[in-house]
């Protein structure tokens, strides 16, 4: 009962944090289902899912409110969610002090990034849909293995790289992060490695 009380209050603060923000937050969230787990890749199929369930509530009212850019998320979506399956199916073939070492960088790096480089939108008129594809399968290959839609590395990649705007980067963002988490989840869940 203490494991399910942890979970619930990992995932209300990081769903509390990261609605202020735009961001789904499954980083915060992360750490403390990899303990309740006991096993990484059930952790990041578990984490994934909470993650994907976050985005689309978030996504969905963004989308309403026409802060969604649809002919990015036509190119960073499907790269995102081949990398995502890819990541869920073959992370149980990492060894698992090597899963958890990658999953330890990825929160780190990101931290350190959002600290050293906070995010700055740089809006072009036409933004740049080559970056969106590559960057989002980079992104979606981590975060299927990892368990996270790493929402906190496709913001800078849709502010800097794409060329969006603040407001459409988030919902754009939280729409390829439901997405993301989706196909992620769906691939840890043929694996069994949801807990």
């Amino acid at each position: 009962m203490l494991e399910l009380a942890l979970a619930l209050a990992g995932s209300f603060v990081a769903g509390y944090l990261g609605a202020a923000i735009g961001l789904v937050l499954g980083t915060l969230r992360l750490p403390l289902l990899l303990v309740l787990a006991g096993n990484p890749a059930a952790g990041a199929g578990t984490n994934i899912a909470i993650s994907a369930a976050a985005a689309a509530s978030g996504g969905l009212r963004h989308a309403r409110e026409g802060r969604v850019d649809w002919r990015v998320v036509a190119w960073m979506a499907p790269p995102s969610v081949a990398g995502a399956v890819a990541g869920g199916l073959y992370a149980h073939a990492v060894p698992d002090r090597l899963l958890f070492a990658v999953i330890a960088l990825v929160l780190a790096w990101q931290g350190v990034d959002l600290l050293v480089r906070p995010f700055t939108e740089r809006p072009l008129d036409r933004p740049r849909v080559v970056p969106a594809a590559g960057l989002g399968f980079a992104i979606g290959v981590v975060g299927g293995a990892a368990g996270v839609i790493l929402g906190t590395l496709r913001m800078p990649a849709l502010l800097r790289a794409v060329g969006l705007t603040a407001h459409r980067a988030v919902g754009t963002n939280l729409v390829v992060g439901f997405l993301l988490g989706l196909a992620g989840f769906a691939a840890h869940a043929a694996l069994l490695e949801v807990e």
